[in-house]
């Protein structure tokens, strides 16, 4: 069976006149890990200290996977803030 690659996501602030595209809105642990220079078990501790926002499917031996769209607002929101504390 073939792997289907996932749908980008479009994501539109209500502040900002850009349109995010998010190209990957759900990561395993190890392609999280991969993509920012951390090692997998790392990244597990990460998601077990609820640090990581992860899906879990009920599938047992299924990798979990991270919310990339819960990460990028994070990111944005404290974009924003530093943003307003600059001002």
């Amino acid at each position: 069976m073939a792997a289907r690659k996932p749908k980008p996501l479009m994501v539109k602030m209500p502040d900002c006149p850009v349109v995010f595209c998010l190209p990957y809105p759900k990561l395993t642990l190890s392609a999280y890990a991969e993509v920012t220079g951390q090692t997998v078990r790392t990244v597990q501790q990460q998601a077990n200290e609820k640090r990581l926002d992860t899906l879990c499917k009920k599938k047992r031996g299924k990798e979990r996977e991270v919310n990339m769209v819960h990460e990028f607002l994070l990111a944005y929101a404290e974009a924003q803030e530093a943003m307003g504390a600059k001002a």
